[in-house]
């Protein structure tokens, strides 16, 4: 592409006419329709001369979507590179790029020409936070020239995220498990049941003294208790829930309160008053969101952006049938770290003995999973690394070599009586 064409060129113009040949209701979709018709009614030999344009459309939307994408890289645009992946603007649209990775990919795309690009490609089945990740180790190989130290990156990268999602999903089991033993244990003793504790309050039920977790060392309960003791109850209250307003769903404090039923209840009170529908709404949220506390309902709004997230990337995973047979460990990690998020949420908004069995299900089989899913790197990764310290040490080698070298011939040049 010449210099005077690239300046002609308008990549907004690129993408929308990409747009018109495989957008929804556009040619392709059109070529289907008739195609799906012609066949119903037994005359598809009548337009087999239409049947490359099907093929040629995608093409064609794939490579003008690619040179739209070359111009923006040579414009600066930071989502150049993913575009040209085969991405879209809306797939993109708050996306976390990292700007490490990108400033590689880009200058790859827009120096195409003296550049291999195909490891930019989004592959089948390939989602955007699978690109990113994937990219990250192979632009490391790009500058380093070394394949294996890529590896190495990505695979610390997915090892990284299963150091940090793992060991909370079967901690969520066990606490889980033995919260439910106790619970239906409980309910034999007339007058005294042990009702389950929203997940994520340990904090908030060490700071009020109230822990009894046998996973807690008695030292920090008992450190923790004196520091909530001390702390003004407004503040308190702020961060772990108002107790009082507990008692809207039947229950003493606000760990094991249901939010749903507070939040009800506290409407329905309000409604009874005389207080209009929209007044009585906001005072039931209201009052959910002050028995909740700020890190109770802060977990909850986490846990539900997690979800979100997760089955955005499940979706961009295509037909589940055929992105389970492509990589069956890695999407039943997905699906059921998507199943446990979701668990987990419902959970902390209100802990049901149902809420509660799903997420301590949901987490082992996540847990699991995912291990399954990362076994080959963990069992090459020690390899890797030692592979890549060697080549490390071999360069820096060949560095103080060059550098011994250049001191020398500097000595000999500066030496009159050389």
């Amino acid at each position: 592409m010449s210099n005077s064409s690239k300046r002609m060129a308008n990549p907004e113009g690129m993408e929308h006419l990409a747009k018109l040949l495989d957008g929804r209701g556009n040619l392709r979709d059109k070529l289907d329709e008739a195609f799906t018709r012609a066949a119903r009614l037994g005359v598809t030999g009548q337009l087999s001369s239409l049947k490359p344009m099907q093929s040629w459309t995608d093409e064609t939307a794939v490579d003008l979507r690619r040179r739209a994408a070359i111009l923006r890289a040579e414009e600066g645009d930071p989502k150049a590179a993913a575009l040209y992946a085969g991405f879209t603007s809306e797939e993109l649209k708050g996306a976390n790029l990292p700007p490490d990775a990108m400033l590689i990919a880009n200058a790859s795309v827009a120096n195409g020409d003296k550049f291999e690009t195909k490891w930019l490609e989004r592959q089948k089945g390939e989602t955007l936070q699978d690109w990113i990740d994937r990219i990250k180790g192979d632009a490391v190989a790009k500058v380093t020239g070394n394949e294996n130290l890529g590896e190495v990156v990505g695979d610390y990268i997915n090892l990284t995220a299963m150091a940090s999602t793992v060991p909370g999903a079967f901690q969520m089991a066990a606490v889980g498990t033995s919260q439910l033993i106790t619970y239906f244990k409980s309910l034999k003793t007339p007058g005294h049941v042990e009702f389950l504790k929203a997940p994520g309050t340990t904090l908030a039920q060490l700071l009020k003294g109230q822990s009894r977790s046998r996973f807690i060392p008695a030292r920090i309960r008992s450190l923790a208790a004196s520091i909530g003791s001390r702390t003004p109850a407004p503040i308190l209250d702020v961060l772990t829930g108002k107790d009082i307003l507990a008692a809207h769903s039947g229950r003493q404090w606000a760990w094991e309160a249901n939010l749903l039923k507070v939040g009800k209840n506290a409407s329905a009170l309000s409604r009874a008053t005389g207080a209009s529908r929209l007044s009585a709404f906001a005072s039931g949220a209201g009052t959910a969101l002050r028995t909740g506390g700020f890190w109770r309902t802060a977990g909850i709004g986490g846990s539900a952006a997690s979800t979100v997230i997760g089955a955005v990337d499940l979706v961009q995973e295509g037909n589940p049938v055929e992105a389970f047979k492509r990589d069956k460990a890695g999407y039943v990690a997905k699906a059921s770290g998507v199943a446990f998020n979701a668990s987990m949420t419902a959970a902390m908004v209100a802990p049901t003995p149902i809420t509660m069995g799903a997420a301590v299900v949901t987490g082992a089989v996540y847990g699991v999973a995912t291990i399954v899913d990362n076994r080959k790197a963990l069992k090459e990764f020690p390899g890797k690394v030692a592979d890549a310290g060697s080549w490390a040490s071999e360069k820096i080698s060949e560095g103080a070599g060059k550098l011994a070298d250049g001191a020398k011939a500097l000595g000999s040049a500066l030496n009159p009586f050389d």
